[in-house]
């Protein structure tokens, strides 16, 4: 995903250059020779690079497996509970959260960036693709280092502040689907 970004801003700085060249010319006015070519030969060479560097053979490799064993396992236990629901796996946070409106400038840049590189495990959504919870699936035995923690925390609190249903189960001592199922949608789930 990110390499498609990439290449995406790619052409769109070269179609910039070609609009700009292009406005140059029609305009009649020409500044200084130095200016059009530097920004032609950055974007040709830095398209040049990005494309180049996309193809060298074995360069990128798919990955064994999308989901861990563990995370597979919490796959099938929630497409169990929630069977008339959508699950998605390895969201990313910026996907499911988006910054209100109130803060401008900075603010917002730094609101938004606590959650851009961040991800949760699924996301349960109904059938209107409206989010149901989110569930993260955690290992106990799993050794967090310090800023990963605090990259939890931060993670939880927006989800709080969200006010979405937010559960971490844990491979090892999952909860039955049932259980699971009550606690996101309620006691009358069972009902549905």
């Amino acid at each position: 995903m990110t390499s498609g970004i990439l290449v995406a801003l790619a052409f769109g700085a070269i179609a910039l250059a070609v609009a700009y060249g292009l406005f140059r010319q029609r305009t009649g006015r020409r500044g200084a020779a130095g200016d059009t070519a530097t920004v032609a030969q950055w974007t040709e060479g830095e398209t040049t690079r990005l494309l180049s560097s996309a193809e060298l053979p074995g360069l990128y490799l798919l990955r064994p497996r999308f989901l861990s064993k563990a995370e597979n396992v919490v796959y099938l236990l929630l497409k169990a509970a929630f069977p008339r629901h959508d699950i998605f796996a390895r969201v990313r946070l910026a996907d499911v959260l988006q910054v209100k409106i109130g803060p401008q400038g900075m603010e917002r840049l730094r609101a938004f960036r606590k959650i851009a590189n961040q991800h949760v495990g699924f996301v349960v959504c109904d059938r209107g693709m409206t989010i149901v919870a989110i569930v993260d699936a955690k290992e106990p035995q799993q050794v967090q280092n310090p800023r990963d923690q605090k990259l939890e925390i931060i993670k939880q609190r927006c989800l709080q502040a969200a006010q979405v249903k937010y559960l971490c189960v844990y491979p090892p001592t999952l909860p039955r689907y049932r259980d699971l199922r009550e606690q996101v949608l309620g006691p009358a789930a069972e009902l549905v």
